[in-house]
């Protein structure tokens, strides 16, 4: 089936062409094209967002960070304000495929997708990160955690479009660290991923967030490890009883990547890396 690329110049086209249904949006296609490729769907019009969502890809204010849902993952792996403010959120999008799909792929497409392992997934469930969104009735933002609701699902309505992401600052100092394991460096969907931002003394944990892709239908953050972990040491002791916890609280499964046993292994395994880290 063919189909029809529609390119507005600004945010009323852009809304105007919404309003007359059946459409999909390309931002980077990285997704979009290879679902057309499998018939997995069959858009009649393409609205292409890059002109419409124009601008500085990045907005400072004084406590937090806007990002427009049209950033590269190659703009967010290289930007140095990115690597000061999130390290985190470079590290994963640096992650991302390979070159070319670092440079074509958007953040906004990557979260929309909405897929368990998408790799910036992981930074930004760890920043508490909200989701921007208009449409002819305004605006509207709705947290990372609320905006996804299932593998590929979001709380995206018809006559709406992602225009950027909202990161706040940090307060204080934290040590940032992601890990992504598959079948070889790049190119692959991860098998489990995991990241986690920590303040700490020698004494004991101030501050911790935990997040894990691949191991349940979205990404999570395991609300009763970071509980635990707490304003404990960061001993062998601690990180065992986490690891039992963190069993608790994931649902991995079996598929052509990995068996669901091997993902609680290499899950578990990570949580030793806020020891080491």
């Amino acid at each position: 089936m063919g189909f029809e690329i529609l390119v507005p110049e600004n945010e009323d086209e852009l809304i105007s062409l919404m309003e007359e249904g059946d459409y999909q949006f390309l931002a980077g296609g990285t997704d979009l094209f290879v679902k057309i490729k499998k018939d997995l769907i069959n858009p009649e019009r393409i609205i292409d967002l890059t002109k419409a969502i124009d601008g500085p890809k990045f907005q400072v204010e004084q406590n937090e960070v806007k990002i427009k849902a049209t950033t590269t993952h190659a703009e967010l792996a290289e930007s140095s304000l990115i690597n000061k403010e999130f390290p985190v959120l470079a590290s994963s999008a640096g992650a991302v495929g390979a070159t070319q799909l670092r440079n074509m792929g958007t953040i906004g497409g990557n979260i929309c997708n909405a897929s368990p392992s998408a790799d910036t997934l992981i930074a930004l469930y760890l920043l508490n990160a909200d989701v921007d969104l208009v449409s002819s009735d305004g605006r509207r933002s709705l947290s990372i955690k609320d905006f996804i609701t299932g593998p590929g699902e979001t709380e995206l309505a018809s006559g709406e479009y992602v225009e950027s992401i909202t990161v706040p600052k940090l307060s204080g100092k934290f040590r940032h660290f992601f890990k992504k394991v598959g079948r070889r460096n790049a190119l692959d969907i991860s098998v489990c991923s995991m990241g986690f931002i920590l303040k700490a003394t020698k004494e004991a944990i101030e501050e911790i967030r935990l997040a894990y892709g691949a191991v349940a239908p979205t990404v999570i953050r395991p609300g009763a490890v970071e509980d635990f972990l707490q304003g404990k040491t960061i001993d062998k002791e601690t990180i065992s009883r986490a690891q039992r916890l963190l069993k608790e609280e994931i649902s991995p499964i079996n598929d052509i990547r990995g068996s669901a046993e091997y993902r609680e292994t290499v899950a578990l395994r990570t949580l030793e890396q806020i020891r080491q880290n």
